[in-house]
């Protein structure tokens, strides 16, 4: 352990510590201090990952019975929370998509049909990735690309001096990793920053309305779609990406060529993936104008008996039960074997659980409504104003933090602070999930900027110039398409 996860991580000790021997402040109960001890010992250990911070996010289970904070029974059941299952089955779908080879194929029939020049290149590949990750983890949508983009990169780099752009590889790289943490904010699988607010605002909030897959898409999509062409002109100007380039289709061929046909296990893994889609999305019933689409659980009686969770759920039995069709050894004989299974990301399921207990442990101790007494002065301010302080604070934080752990932190705060301000929570909540994932200066800002980072074609310095240009115009945009596009549909 070096010299900054040991401060760090007895740093996170001796604050707890103090909680727990420091008398709380006047309108306070003991055990929300002990809460927020708590709270602070992990947002500590998840800054300077001391410990991995997946085993961080155990510590409510060891620490709330011990310290009278939530008893065993209610801790835990916050890991296996609806949406914490939900999470799971979205990565059991996503795991069997990239065995089928399902995706590759979605991501070379986007970029193929879209032209040669560099900056047509530089824009398929981010629709593509984009589009992937708003179902597959992002990291695993980077993974894939990073290999056609090299090669395509190394294409370049065999050109004359005077057809290449020096910088053309450098904004490839960059826009794969900006396209995935845009598109992961589209579904509410694409990225856990968005099931962690699912599953808080459910906790905090038991009376408002569920915020369901669709729901979520109706706002996510639409945000995409605006902002992906914008980083798109943002890079392509800032690299001053122009020209074309005839070798990337000669490799995007190859490509199409070397994957061949559709598989059948490509087919049976496409209809499982419609089925999940149409199941979350027709769950419950649809308004339009006044028309009424009824949702199946409405049409079987269930509609209080079901949740997202139950589709994904059914999703990964379906995919664990139905044959591939495959006869190579290196294709399972199911859709999704067990092996598999074990490699999906079983520790970003456990941040998330541990982030319901975190708000958990602030409603229940009564630490959620003495946080927010003391921040409703935010609520005199204008709502622009408050948009672009929440928006600039989440975006730079999750430069320095895990984006996850960062909603884990805040959400359950920012909760508070609507409910003593007597503001809609989702007002403020949402906005803040979105700007998690919209960090683009750093590889620990997410795990694509890592990903792009760990492959030696970017440098820190490259990163956290054109990414802090980025951070900033993300400020504008998101508060912008907050208040005039988002606020008027949440406040109805």
């Amino acid at each position: 352990m070096d010299r900054s996860k040991k401060i760090g991580f007895w740093a996170g000790i001796l604050i707890l510590t103090f909680t727990i021997l420091l008398p709380p402040p006047k309108g306070m109960q003991p055990e929300a201090l002990r809460a927020l001890g708590v709270a602070l010992l992990m947002a500590v250990w998840w800054v300077t990952e001391c410990i991995p911070i997946y085993a961080t996010a155990f510590v409510p289970i060891a620490l709330f019975p011990l310290l009278g904070i939530l008893d065993a029974d209610t801790t835990t059941e916050n890991y296996g929370h609806n949406y914490v299952l939900m999470l799971l089955g979205g990565f059991f779908l996503a795991k069997s998509i990239e065995l089928s080879g399902l995706h590759k194929r979605v991501a070379l029939y986007i970029i193929s049909k879209l032209g040669t020049s560099r900056r047509r290149i530089i824009l398929s590949f981010m629709i593509a990735t984009a589009f992937l990750s708003m179902w597959i983890a992002n990291v695993a949508v980077v993974l894939l690309m990073l290999p056609i983009a090299l090669a395509i990169i190394d294409k370049e780099e065999e050109e004359s001096s005077e057809k290449r752009n020096p910088k053309f590889g450098l904004a490839l790289m960059l826009a794969i990793a900006y396209a995935a943490s845009v598109g992961g904010t589209g579904s509410l699988i694409g990225t856990p920053p968005n099931m962690v607010f699912a599953g808080v605002f459910a906790k905090a909030f038991p009376s408002y309305p569920e915020i369901d897959f669709l729901q979520w898409m109706k706002l996510g999509t639409p945000i995409v779609l605006i902002i992906l062409p914008i980083v798109w002109f943002y890079v392509i100007k800032y690299f001053k990406i122009q020209g074309n380039f005839a070798g990337s289709r000669e490799i995007i061929n190859q490509e199409i060529k070397a994957i061949g046909k559709l598989s059948t296990m490509e087919k049976r893994v496409f209809i499982i993936f419609l089925f999940t889609a149409l199941g979350w999305i027709f769950r419950r019933d649809i308004v339009l104008d006044g028309f009424v689409i009824p949702g199946w659980s409405s049409l079987l009686g269930i509609k209080d008996y079901v949740h997202d969770s139950t589709v994904a759920i059914i999703t990964a039995l379906l995919l664990f039960s139905i044959p591939s069709g495959g006869t190579k050894p290196s294709v399972p004989k199911r859709l999704l074997d067990w092996d598999s299974a074990a490699k999906v990301p079983w520790g970003v399921v456990m941040i998330v659980g541990g982030g319901y207990a975190i708000a958990d442990s602030f409603n229940h101790t009564g630490l959620a409504e003495f946080l927010g007494s003391k921040m409703s002065f935010i609520s005199d301010y204008p709502m622009l104003l408050i948009l672009v302080i929440i928006i600039s604070l989440m975006i730079f934080i999750t430069e320095i933090n895990s984006n996850t752990a960062t909603a884990n932190i805040f959400l359950p705060v920012l909760a508070a602070m609507a409910i003593a301000g007597s503001m809609n929570p989702i007002l403020i909540m949402i906005p803040a999930t979105f700007a998690c994932s919209f960090s683009f200066m750093l590889p620990s800002g997410t795990g694509t900027n890592a990903v792009i980072f760990g492959s030696n074609r970017v440098t820190i310095q490259e990163m956290a110039k054109c990414g802090f240009g980025l951070n900033l115009l993300c400020v504008i945009l998101l508060t912008m398409l907050m208040y005039v596009y988002v606020l008027p549909i949440l406040s109805i």
